[in-house]
């Protein structure tokens, strides 16, 4: 499966006008990015790999990678988890649409910016 399709459906769970569609969206949105950026890490020279590597582990290893673009994705994953744990944890907090539009915007520019980060590691090699 392609890490591509939670993203997809984030978009589409977007349309809907429910709470609970926003928080889907967002948490279906976090998980691409996770995905992505667990990915990246595994291709990347120097990296210590992070198969089966829990969320902060990636996080951690993005932010502390010696290239500051990979930093910068680090950050973007570490704001995204925070809202996604939002999304999936308090239940007693409102969560709007708002909320589930900006991390699926931030989605996409992660994706963006993993793609041409692999396809820069591509024309090195």
């Amino acid at each position: 499966m392609d890490a591509r399709e939670f993203l997809t459906t984030a978009q589409e769970l977007l349309q809907g006008n429910r709470e609970i569609d926003y928080r889907n969206a967002a948490s279906r949105a976090y998980y691409c990015a996770f995905h992505l950026c667990k990915m990246l890490l595994e291709e990347l020279p120097k990296s210590q790999g992070t198969l089966g590597a829990s969320h902060q582990k990636v996080i951690l290893e993005l932010l502390s990678y010696p290239d500051k673009e990979v930093n910068k994705l680090g950050k973007k994953l570490e704001q995204a988890k925070r809202l996604r744990q939002k999304a999936d944890y308090q239940l007693n907090v409102t969560f709007s649409r708002y909320e589930a539009s900006r991390i699926v915007s931030q989605v996409q520019k992660i994706l963006s910016e993993v793609d041409d980060y692999l396809r820069s590691l591509k024309d090195k090699s």
